[in-house]
């Protein structure tokens, strides 16, 4: 018996070397991005797929699963009830409200503990877009500032022979270069004020303007703001009144970027743009044989903003450490190089400083690469973050957009916005 027992024994210990040993099923962290689908390998959403690949391909543990062109509708139906996406996309003026409802996780310990994410890599200004009375709730994944994409010859026709160094300059630039034909319709646009879309906070930064004082309180009825947005007026004005400037802005908003671009045709002499479409735009322009600095350039705004993409956790997940492993690899320097070189090749901006600079020894475009470099040495400015940052901008589209269609005046404008700002502000406090 005891002989039988001691067989039983090393049989058993045999077999249970022998097995193998099942491992725990890996963890999956679901990604969602707002970037388009597309056939062309390069693209934004197929690098991301490529970055996606390569962290399963090296992992067991912990797996992407990312899915792209999803929506903000689609976000915004999904975390409230479930941990699905773990990691979204976002627009960086939702992240307050989004927090406020306990609905994407806060990142500050994350961030501040781990050193190789590096959050002093990223241009500075681009954390005022990701956190909240002193707390971290997403990660910047792209960078955007607003440039003058400009005509040399049209403005050399118009007796200029250097683009605008000051804001004056660039009002008198505009109106001098702006002509309209014998019956009033608009023959070239000098600088579109609205044109391709209503920004609603790039002029008052053209203009040192501020939205809140120095203890935080909103202050739009100031006088800087006032002067930014009657540069405005002064252009639409120029152009033949709003109705006519803005019907102009919609018949050449589907030309931005095209071989058809009223810069690149000389319709225009310079109209402003996220430096996004930078490589689109020379991408047209080389189908036109046109030579940047002689047929077109680029040039920064005095003082300019600084929007970006971000990423964020839901608050849901069921896994936050993972989470944080999959948001600090796909918002990493070598992840954010790698998307720096863009669709086609031809360069993308990013929030990182090294990816700028890693921008100088790839082969794309020249626009881009003097983009990139003033990225880095520009003065940047963003949007102060609040709990209600999001009915503030609103506020500012509102009754800004009433009154360059001439139903209020300049004053009752801001006073409007003001008071709006004012009672969000009180609501959360």
């Amino acid at each position: 018996m005891k002989k039988l027992f001691c067989l039983l024994l090393a049989l058993t210990m045999v077999m249970s070397l022998a097995a193998p040993v099942m491992a725990d099923d890996p963890v999956t962290v679901t990604v969602w991005t707002f970037q388009a689908e597309s056939e062309e390998p390069t693209a934004e959403s197929n690098r991301f797929l490529k970055l996606a690949e390569d962290w399963n391909a090296e992992h067991d543990d912990i797996k992407i699963e990312l899915v792209n062109a999803k929506t903000y509708d689609n976000v915004i139906t999904a975390i409230p009830t479930s941990g699905t996406p773990d990691i979204f996309q976002m627009n960086w003026e939702y992240a307050p409200g989004l927090a406020a409802r306990g609905a994407i996780l806060d990142l500050t310990d994350y961030v501040e503990n781990d050193a190789e994410f590096d959050k002093d890599d990223f241009l500075p200004a681009i954390w005022n877009l990701c956190s909240v009375d002193g707390h971290i709730y997403s990660i910047p994944f792209t960078a955007s500032t607003t440039y003058i994409l400009y005509n040399p010859k049209v403005m050399a026709a118009h007796n200029w022979d250097h683009f605008p160094e000051t804001m004056e300059e660039m009002l008198q630039c505009a109106l001098d270069c702006t002509e309209l034909n014998e019956d009033g319709t608009i023959k070239t646009v000098g600088l579109h004020p609205t044109f391709p879309w209503h920004d609603t906070v790039l002029w008052p930064v053209a203009f040192g303007a501020d939205w809140v004082d120095e203890e935080g309180n909103v202050n739009f009825n100031n006088d800087g703001i006032k002067e930014a947005y009657s540069f405005q007026m002064q252009l639409i004005e120029a152009l033949g009144g709003y109705n006519q400037a803005t019907a102009w802005g919609t018949d050449y908003y589907s030309t931005r970027c095209t071989t058809t671009d009223p810069v690149l045709t000389g319709e225009a002499a310079m109209r402003f743009n996220g430096d996004a479409g930078l490589a689109g735009f020379e991408e047209s322009a080389d189908q036109l044989d046109l030579v940047y600095g002689e047929d077109y350039a680029i040039a920064p705004l005095p003082t300019n903003m600084l929007t970006g993409g971000v990423f964020a956790i839901n608050a849901k997940t069921e896994n936050p450490d993972a989470a944080w492993q999959v948001m600090a690899y796909l918002n990493g320097k070598d992840a954010m190089a790698y998307r720096a070189e863009g669709g086609y090749g031809r360069g993308n901006f990013m929030p990182r400083i090294s990816a700028l600079q890693a921008l100088e020894d790839m082969d794309v475009t020249e626009s881009v690469k003097t983009a990139a470099a003033m990225l880095q040495s520009a003065e940047l400015r963003s949007f102060p973050m609040s709990g209600y940052v999001s009915e503030y901008l609103t506020a500012i589209s509102t009754y800004m957009g009433e009154y360059f269609a001439g139903n209020l005046s300049l004053d009752d404008a801001c006073a409007e916005v003001q008071a709006e700002a004012e009672a969000a502000a009180a609501d959360i406090s």
